[in-house]
């Protein structure tokens, strides 16, 4: 449970001091003053992630930054201090476990060495630059260069326990990218039981192209959400911003989005170490920028580059500042952190206003894109942006220095894992080129949370599948737009999609949850043939009500059906319940486990949750079944248990 954090202990103490760094002063995204960075434009002073004065006292000492990338150079001069080759990996290698330096011969891939380095280079090093982490310990995985098997793809999650780890890669977003089931179960379990931390690009496909998709020349408008892992919320989807404090001209909206970051753009650039040599990675003897090919002398053997820009490297700078925030207080967990990153970050960019299409594909009536948004309970959010720009400064502040419950991790689906609250056969037909759209309302009555997620899943068939804009609107009547229409994206039928959405964040769950769907062009028609809605969120501030329901009674089994008598208690809302197995060695019922069996007496068990993993039961295995009673105003009965064994 995340509750009554202690505030931070004093860090180790950072690398003595052997020189400053010579290309300190172009870090214009931890301390933007208004540099040009060898170009003809100028950044805005203050559009920065406010770093100030924080490595006095806070530098991510004792912390782990695994970069999962391509070729990654630990040994440059700026990183090799803080690289840790004997807990890395190269995915090339034959076999498990893998170990090995992440580097390959490719001398064109420097991206993988970039992140690492604006995640944590060495501070004070007389070297270069340095990371918004200068003193975290650097692990890196060679993943994208490698085949990406299932397999790696789930080893690529994991080390130790407790680490941040940065993916500064996804796909395309021309059309939906399925997620393995398996996938999201590892990272639920490694968020809760290993207490890890995963932060991740939101893509560059704003206007991307490709020949198989787009409105005319191959482009279309991407969609963080349908890159599918990005759907979930055990990852911190991050945007970019450019150097005047906007949105950054490919940076891919979605209201999954959490934080925003500065990224670059083709007017200035982020400054980051690339391979060694002028005859490798991205700044040679050939290159144009007068620093990269150094023209002016600051770049002796190519070993930085000054233009780089993208999302990939607005993620390891929140990577970074999270690896500050677990090192200023370890005790805080994923809840936690995007607790404090939602409730300091800076609304850039505070004018944004709702937007037309980004090529004039608008539908009369219909907004495309809304402008930031202030749900009710407080909080502003943008497609755009997420809850704004990371402050390091006030993210610290808090982490140290404010005592926060966010109450017991709690989720509207069941012990099978499938969502409580679905819509039922709706099969409704869409209206063509109109705003009118359909509608479809959910009752959520069963829970009464404060939201840290919300989640829907449709399925919708239609010929042109790209037409389509979806939106989802709250009982407080907050809307989220979760897909914009006339994207250009492919495909026909939405089957079982996921989107994801921030906009609630802190809002009440009860109540009418509705959605739309509007075909924004004409002559290709289709039908919402069902969804369902899941939350995940906590029980939130005394609802006035403070007296626990009473328990059940008369807890039994026959076989693997779970029977007892009703609460005898009138408010009780629904039945929670976890089980495990009863010999395990592992903790049990922990956040996540307890799930919704309805608000009947019995429960037919098969599959359950446990530390995030949906398992199946076994023949022969003893198991222990917890039940709770919970009332309409969240408070929970005690807790009742039987043990039976799986015929």
């Amino acid at each position: 449970m995340a509750c009554g954090k202690p505030a931070g202990t004093a860090p180790a103490a950072a690398p003595a001091t052997v020189g400053p760094d010579p290309l300190a002063p172009y870090l214009w995204h931890l301390q933007n003053t208004g540099q040009s960075n060898f170009t003809s434009f100028h950044g805005t002073p203050g559009m920065d992630v406010n770093l100030l004065t924080s490595h006095n006292n806070y530098t991510g000492a004792n912390v782990t930054i695994v970069v999962s990338d391509g070729r990654i150079d630990l040994n440059h001069p700026d990183l090799a201090a803080n690289a840790n080759l004997s807990k890395s990996r190269n995915y090339l290698l034959s076999s498990a476990p893998y170990t090995g330096n992440p580097t390959t011969t490719d001398n064109t891939d420097s991206h993988g060495t970039t992140v690492s380095s604006i995640a944590a280079a060495v501070k004070n090093n007389a070297q270069g630059g340095y990371g918004v982490a200068p003193s975290a310990t650097l692990v890196g995985f060679n993943f994208i260069a490698s085949d990406q098997s299932l397999s790696k793809y789930l080893s690529q999650t994991s080390l130790d326990g407790g680490e941040v780890f940065n993916y500064s890669y996804g796909t395309s977003t021309c059309e939906v990218s399925a997620v393995p089931a398996s996938y999201i179960q590892v990272l639920r379990s490694n968020v809760i039981a290993d207490k890890n931390l995963y932060v991740t690009a939101a893509g560059n496909d704003f206007a991307g192209q490709r020949s198989d998709c787009g409105l005319g020349s191959g482009y279309y408008f991407g969609n963080s959400n349908l890159d599918q892992s990005k759907s979930y919320p055990y990852l911190i989807v991050v945007a970019a911003t450019n150097a005047q404090g906007v949105s950054a001209f490919y940076s891919t909206p979605g209201a999954n989005t959490w934080i925003s970051a500065p990224g670059g753009d083709d007017e200035i650039g982020i400054m980051g170490a690339d391979l060694v040599g002028c005859s490798a990675g991205a700044s040679t003897s050939s290159s144009t920028p007068p620093f990269d090919n150094n023209q002016n002398g600051l770049n002796p053997n190519c070993d930085y580059y000054s233009t780089g820009m993208g999302t990939s490297f607005a993620s390891p700078i929140i990577a970074g500042g999270v690896a500050l925030i677990r090192g200023a207080n370890p005790a805080l967990d994923w809840r936690d952190i995007k607790y404090i990153l939602a409730n300091t970050a800076v609304k850039i960019d505070p004018t944004a206003g709702n937007t037309g299409h980004p090529n004039s594909a608008d539908l009369a009536g219909y907004i495309y894109q809304n402008g930031w948004v202030t749900n009710t309970a407080g909080y502003h959010f943008h497609n755009w942006y997420g809850f704004g720009q990371m402050d390091i400064t006030a993210a610290l502040f808090l982490a140290t220095h404010v005592n926060f419950d966010l109450h017991e991790l709690k989720s509207t689906d069941t012990l099978s894992d499938v969502p409580s609250y679905t819509s039922g056969v709706v099969n409704a037909a869409i209206p063509d080129n109109s705003a009118v759209g359909t509608t479809s309302t959910i009752n959520v009555n069963r829970h009464n949370l404060v939201i840290e997620h919300v989640q829907i899943k449709v399925n919708i068939t239609h010929t042109n599948i790209a037409d389509l804009g979806i939106e989802i609107t709250a009982p407080s009547g907050t809307k989220s737009k979760v897909l914009n229409i006339n994207s250009g994206t492919r495909a026909e039928n939405y089957t079982n999609i996921t989107l994801g959405s921030n906009a609630f964040y802190g809002e009440r769950n009860q109540g009418n949850w509705s959605i739309k769907v509007v075909d924004g062009a004409a002559t290709k028609t289709g039908t919402l043939g069902d969804w369902s809605i899941s939350f995940l969120g906590n029980r939130g501030p005394n609802l006035g009500d403070t007296t626990p329901p009473s328990p059940v009674s008369g807890l039994g089994n026959a076989g693997n059906t779970l029977s007892w008598a009703a609460s005898p208690s009138g408010d009780v809302a629904r039945y929670e319940a976890c089980i495990y197995p009863t010999t395990t060695s592992l903790p049990f019922c922990l956040e996540d486990d307890w799930r919704t069996v309805g608000n009947g007496t019995s429960y037919a068990a098969s599959t359950y949750l446990q530390q995030g993993n949906l398992l199946t039961l076994t023949s022969g295995v003893l198991y222990t079944f917890k039940i709770r009673a919970v009332d309409t105003s969240e408070n929970e009965s005690t807790v009742v248990s039987t043990s039976w064994t799986a015929p």
